[in-house]
């Protein structure tokens, strides 16, 4: 792919890994707060996700504690709402509830939350189930390519999950976040099919809330493929092993304020 040129020759861990803490990062805090803040917990979110896999229509209620998140799709058998609060499950088929079996909410659970995790990010990045490592500062090509802008400093952040706090808590993310700021520019994960890497774009801010749209680079591994864990990501190793896969774009959105 050749995507990032010369600059593969400038990585550089420019600070020693520290050990991960109980207490949250001063980055993600920063970076949350950068993003919407309080602002996550009090508002009704909507959006169309719009990637390879298809488009979504996803509402996304927040009010403290308690949540409602619906994803809205057209299938071969109609059009399709799954909605999850904290006490439940709920399907509709063309506006008409669906039984939903015992060992299928969670997989219900878990495909909502596959949609509504990655445009609202870093939300949830302080959860008590996710464990953050400070990996320092490291240097990528410039925001807009080689050539562009120069060579520039990201803050990597590694998380993992607490074992049994989700279906996929083996999964492995890496966040790099302007260390000035605290945007999130981009992030890679490990799942059992391979690895991700994703470069945001086109940042918009929605009553006080942050958005982008994301390119999306992909490694998937093959039967008898030795599986590589998500530290093998670098400028070099994205430039040379992954393929651009898909764009995911979040688009009509809407943020809400709700009353305290």
């Amino acid at each position: 792919m050749k995507r990032f040129a010369s600059a593969l020759t400038v990585l550089t861990l420019l600070a020693a890994p520290m050990v991960a803490s109980a207490e949250n990062l001063p980055i993600v805090e920063r970076s949350i707060e950068f993003h919407g803040g309080d602002l996550y917990e009090h508002s009704l979110i909507s959006f169309t996700i719009v990637s390879k896999s298809g488009a979504f229509d996803v509402e996304v209620r927040q009010d403290g504690g308690m949540y409602r998140y619906a994803v809205i799709s057209d299938t071969d058998q109609g059009r399709r709402t799954v909605v999850t609060t904290n006490e439940e499950v709920q399907v509709l088929l063309d506006g008409e509830p669906q039984e939903v079996p015992a060992d299928r909410v969670q997989r219900f659970r878990d495909y909502v939350s596959a949609r509504i995790y990655f445009p609202l990010l870093p939300y949830r990045l302080d959860d008590p189930s996710v464990h953050q490592e400070d990996l320092g500062l490291e240097i990528w090509p410039g925001e807009n390519g080689p050539g562009e802008d120069g060579p520039r400093e990201l803050h990597k952040v590694k998380v993992t999950f607490s074992s049994g706090s989700s279906t996929d808590a083996q999964d492995e993310y890496l966040y790099w976040f302007d260390p000035e700021t605290g945007r999130l520019e981009q992030l890679a994960y490990s799942f059992r099919g391979g690895l991700r890497f994703r470069e945001a774009f086109d940042f918009r801010r929605v009553n006080g809330i942050l958005f982008s749209n994301q390119k999306n680079f992909a490694i998937d591994w093959e039967e008898g493929d030795e599986p590589l864990p998500v530290d093998a990501i670098t400028p070099a190793f994205v430039d040379e092993r992954m393929e651009h896969l898909s764009t995911v774009r979040v688009e009509n959105l809407k943020v809400e304020p709700l009353g305290e």
